[in-house]
């Protein structure tokens, strides 16, 4: 008898959760700070779980100030960078099938790349480490050309550019080495970068109302950019239609529990088998950066704490912002996605993260960036 109760004792703590949080006081104190937010602006969705549990999920705010229409759970939102998450699996499930090589350059999969210095030294994998030399192709060439942008091979002006540094030996947050990533991955799979994607990553993890924009820069339920703040002009929309399709670097449109399916998804081995899970969570050495790094990963922000590797991606635009983070092992998961510049979503979304750690949750916040780290704040992109 003694010893069937110790066995049951074993297994009660075996199977206990890691990280034990007060679920009704962390509802209370994140219901405070964004009743808060909401009263200085803030318009979006917001979601917290605890590995199958969801603690907290709420919309605030207005998705379409002409109409007035309120946000809800099922409000889409513009993904900005958090769609790099995709792309990365999309390499790494590649990698998987024996198409991609990570440490070949780019002229394997892309031989006619009209830039030689891209296309004969720079890899995949610094493509993933932002190690490439390459920047942003955001500027008057892509506002110019931004209604016309709706294949990843409508970029290619915009992405022929030569590196700022020798690739390998500097690194620089690169928005063109993304979507040129994209058409890696088109060449590798034969498919189009968003056929591959709604295919393998959203069909798989059933991601229903995660996309890509219609030609012509609409799609239902998705929440219209707008200034936000506490001014009178905070009902303000953002000029920013026709919106281009998005792709490899982000872009298009999800929901806050699309992206919590996304993750159980990824971590529950249904997107990528063992080898190429710990390929995707290993820490990685990253050369110097003048202007400092925030802890990033192989294609997505990383830090290891108590154990378990803390991951996500933040995405930013004008009257967009994304926070995703979530916990390998321990399954918290924090997202926030919203349609206002002000307040700003990463700072919230720091914010939060340190109401779930002082409630009992894990600690999902993310150092500063920089050479030697620093206070956990919320990271730019």
């Amino acid at each position: 008898m003694l010893q069937r109760w110790l066995c049951l004792v074993f297994l009660i703590v075996l199977h206990a959760p890691a990280h034990a949080a007060d679920a009704e006081a962390l509802r209370k104190l994140l219901d405070a700070r964004l009743e808060q937010a909401a009263a200085a602006g803030f318009s979006g969705s917001v979601l917290v779980a605890d590995g199958e549990n969801v603690l907290f999920e709420r919309g605030y705010g207005v998705a379409d100030p002409a109409s007035k229409r309120a946000v809800d759970v099922n409000t889409r939102f513009n993904l900005a960078s958090t769609g790099k998450l995709f792309t990365t699996v999309a390499a790494l499930q590649l990698v998987q099938q024996g198409k991609l090589d990570l440490d070949a350059t780019v002229g394997r999969y892309l031989p006619d790349w009209p830039i030689a210095d891209v296309r004969d030294k720079v890899t995949v994998r610094q493509l993933l480490l932002h190690t490439s030399g390459l920047g942003s192709f955001w500027g008057p060439d892509f506002e110019a050309m931004r209604a016309r942008l709706q294949t990843l091979a409508d970029y290619t002006p915009l992405l022929a550019k030569p590196p700022a540094f020798e690739p390998g030996t500097g690194w620089q947050y690169s928005n063109t080495g993304f979507q040129l990533l994209g058409l890696i991955v088109e060449a590798a799979s034969g498919e189009s970068y968003y056929d591959y994607v709604a295919r393998h990553i959203f069909a798989v993890a059933g991601m229903r109302d995660t996309g890509y924009f219609a030609i012509d820069g609409k799609a239902e339920r998705v929440a219209v950019p707008h200034k936000g703040g506490a001014g009178e002009d905070r009902f303000d929309a953002f000029a920013v239609l026709p919106e281009p399709r998005g792709g490899a670097a982000g872009g298009g449109y999800s929901t806050p529990r699309d992206l919590l399916r996304f993750h159980r998804a990824l971590t529950g081995g249904k997107l990528l088998d063992a080898p190429r899970m710990r390929l995707l969570f290993a820490a990685v050495d990253l050369p110097a950066s003048t202007g400092g790094r925030p802890p990033h990963g192989l294609g997505l922000l990383r830090i290891e704490r108590n154990g378990d590797v803390v991951y996500g991606h933040p995405g930013g635009a004008r009257g967009i912002g994304v926070d995703f983070r979530a916990a390998r092992d321990s399954g918290w998961t924090l997202v926030l996605m919203s349609n206002v510049g002000d307040p700003f979503a990463m700072a919230l979304g720091g914010d939060l993260a340190r109401l779930v750690a002082e409630a009992g949750g894990a600690d999902l916040r993310f150092p500063r960036p920089g050479p030697r780290g620093g206070k956990p704040v919320a990271v730019r992109h």
